[in-house]
């Protein structure tokens, strides 16, 4: 969720740790006309419209705590017409965030705790998610929306009304062969 450079990201919005007040400081994001078009293409959709998050980051010593949204204006391809449609998305975000030295702390110990180097991981769904790595003091607000903004979007995407008719049954149940009997007595 932090910036790097090599990544390659089609958005950035970095925001330094130290600049975040301990009793929450407000950050609005919006995306400029000209990086739509990069993000729409790295994300495999057809248009987008508009992108913007509000966030709230409050510091509590060196972790960070995200709360806000994502909301999105895109167009994506119905995979039962292939025509382009209307998308408008609302997404919360919540995340917490630590230094990379404490995260690499709290994965030796849980390393040691479960003996020899094996690394026993258990999913419990009711827990927040782990906390994400502060890179050399900076959290990258433009990742983190683009990761929620694709983990967001119908991987199937259906417009509204469109319905997949399958073949008649009779057509199904033909075999070639008999297709092929048909044609020869039709000459």
């Amino acid at each position: 969720m932090t910036a790097d450079p090599a990544a390659g990201l089609p958005f950035s919005h970095p925001v330094r740790v130290e600049t975040i007040r301990q009793r929450g400081t407000k950050a609005e994001v919006a995306v400029d006309a000209a990086t739509l078009p990069r993000i729409a293409a790295a994300l495999d959709i057809a248009s987008l419209e508009r992108l913007d998050g509000r966030f709230t980051l409050t510091r509590n010593g060196e972790r960070v705590r995200l709360e806000g949204h994502v909301e999105a204006a895109l167009h994506q391809v119905c995979i039962v017409t292939l025509e382009p449609f209307a998308v408008a998305l609302s997404v919360p975000v919540r995340l917490d965030f630590l230094p990379e030295t404490e995260l690499a702390v709290i994965a030796a110990r849980a390393a040691k705790d479960s003996g020899e180097g094996a690394i026993d991981i258990e999913v419990n769904l009711n827990e927040d998610d782990p906390p994400e790595p502060i890179v050399d003091g900076v959290i990258d607000l433009g990742a983190v929306m683009l990761e929620f903004l694709a983990l967001s979007l119908d991987p199937y995407p259906r417009k509204p009304g469109a319905a997949f008719e399958s073949p008649e049954p009779d057509v199904l149940m033909q075999s070639p062969f008999a297709a092929l009997a048909r044609l020869k007595r039709d000459e």
